[in-house]
């Protein structure tokens, strides 16, 4: 069957059979359906080929590669929650510096307007002869 189509019932009921094994036995090792589905169908083409020990040794380092795999998920997606929260974060904090700049504002005019008012009145000149 290698390199060449499963064309006979008898070959293609063997594959199916093949293929649904290695699935469970995939499954069985924590890798999702979806990716099990698609190993198995994958390494169906090639198990027959294989001797026991290198078939449980292609299924463990799928297992393995899929485990690694969704670690590397979950992180990208708590990454991206993260960066979402730090995002609303600054959004806040410009918000609130845009007040604060505002209130500058208002207390810079306010002492100029004190300082004036309360700025000793100039002195009556005086001619000196």
């Amino acid at each position: 069957m290698s390199g060449k189509l499963v064309t006979t019932a008898a070959e293609r009921r063997v594959h199916g059979e093949m293929r649904a094994e290695l699935r469970r036995d995939l499954e069985a090792r924590g890798v999702s359906s979806e990716i099990a589905e698609r190993v198995a169908t994958d390494l169906a083409e090639l198990a027959h080929s294989l001797s026991p020990e290198a078939r449980r040794g292609v299924l463990t380092g799928a297992a393995l590669a899929s485990a690694a795999h969704g670690q590397r998920v979950e992180a990208l997606r708590r990454s991206q929650q993260d960066l979402a929260e730090i995002e609303r974060l600054m959004a806040s904090f410009a918000l609130e510096l845009q007040k604060v700049d505002e209130a500058v504002k208002l207390l810079a005019t306010f002492v100029t307007r004190v300082r004036e008012q309360s700025a000793p009145a100039p002195a009556p000149r005086r001619i000196v002869h």
